[in-house]
């Protein structure tokens, strides 16, 4: 590492720092020195690309605003700073106690998680869904197309709060159904000898009211299309979807697909970029995904889903006969199934609701402004709106002039970016872990040839032609019977999990994202092993063994 100092126009002193990485140099600005010496991480499971200059923005200034009002509220001393550096967002976390005092610090924590668990539910169902709801109403009826240029500056203000008012409640809800989780795996290990915590997770398949409506609502799309030959036709030939309606059964579909939109179209984005569009914006997205499965048998995913119930009241029946001459350690491992039966899918149907839901509400409102902008002549079109920070938008409102070349300028950067793969870590080195994380990969571990170790997150063996996943493009070329292998996944990959053989991750543990949608659609699954989508090249043929928690490479 190299680390020098440069003066800004200001006169002020900023740090610089080169990492040599493998793709080439990677510069850090310091704007403020003293954060360097923080231990930044590269948050690849959310993140692993490089965003927009405005997606950076929505995560340094919102998102991670959300995340210390969690800590502000529980009273805990830590602050987490959140930084966009050649688009990758890195996080850092500062105490502002001796590191003495942590351990007790961690009990208090848990113990405010845990109680945060048991008021979860009527705080989702009272507090969360209704605020949520009333700022998604908000900014989908904000007057932008008619209001004056001040008053848009306003709204755009306003939109940032709202936002930042729904990652407060996200990180709320997030500390209360991870922690049910985390107890309930921790209660099993402790009860049953050789216990593995995801053994217990299979107890919370098919759970998920709001990812189980996705599947569902997408089955009987594709259904209606495969039993009816006009429209089959139609989407195989790729038309026009404006021509649905000139065919047989088209009209039908067409209000078929319209409902299917209007209650999950805000789905649909890869990563978490503001400039992704969802599938109710580019409907094209999700035509893809039915003509996928035009040609595939596929099961009704209610009976799917009651297979999964089935497989678990049994597991269920199986721990509660080996804890039966125990009554005091069955009541416990009741408590603690009962509580994370309740809350636990929130888990995944908080992403559903509050981290896709208000990304595409942001993206909209942005492209609104973005509008106003093109007609103002400070943009070429709307779009060009994510490369700009959140205050250059509102000085452009103030006084428009012509960003147009700040803008190809900042597109020929994010192009450079995002094809190198950035350092893991950055500033103060690493410290060692301080305990199992069930949200992170275990410490690496060398695999042996033609193997891939990982974390097993849903058990069964899977077998397929390797699909790698790292861009919006390469969506469509997932093929039933294909093994997924990303970065990390989100509620916007549902309709994947269905046609799936396996899934692979870089990132994550047994209650990431990937792990719990896995589980919740009975996928075999291995998650954070590191470097799945650098050693594993598309096509290769894999088996996926996810109660093993290792990928075999077979060609």
């Amino acid at each position: 590492m190299n680390k020098t100092a440069k003066m800004t126009d200001m006169g002020l002193v900023e740090r610089l720092t080169v990492v040599e990485g493998q793709d080439g140099e990677f510069p850090v600005v310091w704007s403020d020195p003293s954060e360097a010496d923080l231990e930044w991480a590269w948050d690849d499971m959310h993140f692993p690309q490089a965003l927009t200059t405005l997606s950076g923005d929505y995560m340094t200034q919102v998102l991670v605003e959300g995340m210390n009002y969690r800590y502000e509220r529980a009273h805990l001393p830590v602050h987490s700073y959140c930084r966009a550096f050649n688009g990758y967002i890195y996080i850092a976390d500062k105490l502002s106690i001796p590191e003495d005092r942590l351990p007790a610090i961690r009990s208090t924590s848990k113990e405010k998680r845990q109680q945060a668990a048991r008021e979860l539910r009527q705080y989702w169902d009272n507090k969360v869904l209704p605020s949520v709801r009333a700022s998604y109403k908000w900014m989908r009826d904000a007057p932008l197309e008619t209001a004056s240029l001040p008053e848009v500056v306003d709204a755009w203000q306003r939109m940032w709060r709202e936002a930042q008012h729904i990652w407060g409640l996200h990180f709320m809800v997030v500390a209360g159904t991870y922690q049910s989780l985390d107890d309930l795996s921790d209660v099993y290990e402790a009860l049953i000898e050789g216990a593995q915590a995801s053994d217990v997770l299979v107890l919370m398949q098919g759970l998920s009211a709001d990812l189980q409506s996705v599947q569902r609502d997408l089955y009987l799309l594709v259904e209606h299309a495969r039993n009816n030959s006009a429209v089959a036709a139609s989407i195989r030939s790729e038309k026009p979807l404006e021509d649905m309606g000139l065919v047989e059964g088209g009209p039908e579909f067409s209000r078929l697909l319209h409902a299917f939109l209007d209650e999950h179209g805000h789905l649909g984005q890869p990563f978490e970029d503001l400039a992704f569009s969802s599938w109710g914006d580019e409907p094209s997205l999700i035509i893809a995904e039915i003509r996928k499965r035009i040609d595939q048998p596929d099961q009704d995913p209610e009976i799917q889903r009651r297979g999964l119930r089935n497989q678990a009241d049994a597991r269920e029946l199986e721990i509660r006969e080996r804890l039966a001459g125990r009554p005091e350690d069955l009541q416990r491992f009741e408590a603690a199934l009962a509580l994370a039966q309740d809350v636990g899918p929130l888990a995944e149907d908080h992403n559903y609701w509050m981290d896709r839901m208000v990304q595409t509400h942001v993206h909209r409102f942005a492209m609104r402004v973005g509008r106003r902008l093109v007609g103002a002549g400070v943009l070429a079109e709307a779009g060009d709106v994510f490369h700009l920070h959140v205050q250059e938008v509102e000085d452009a409102l103030r006084a428009p002039r012509d960003m147009r070349a700040t803008v190809s300028e900042r597109k020929t950067d994010l192009a450079k970016w995002q094809a190198m793969k950035p350092p893991q870590h950055l500033g103060k080195s690493p410290s060692p872990p301080t305990g199992p994380d069930r949200f992170s990969p275990a410490p690496e571990s060398q695999s042996d040839v033609g193997i891939l170790k990982g974390i097993g997150a849903c058990a069964g063996v899977g077998r397929g032609p390797a699909r790698v996943v790292r861009t919006p493009d390469d969506f469509e070329r997932v093929q039933p019977g294909d093994v997924l292998v990303s970065p990390a996944s989100n509620p916007s990959w549902v309709p994947l999990f269905s046609i799936i053989a396996g899934l692979v991750t870089n990132t994550g543990g047994v209650l990431a994202h990937a792990a719990v949608t896995a589980r919740e659609f009975n996928v075999p699954a291995v998650v954070g092993t590191g470097t799945a989508t650098t050693v594993i090249t598309d096509g290769q043929m894999l088996e996926v063994d996810g109660a093993a928690g290792i990928v075999r490479i077979l060609s």
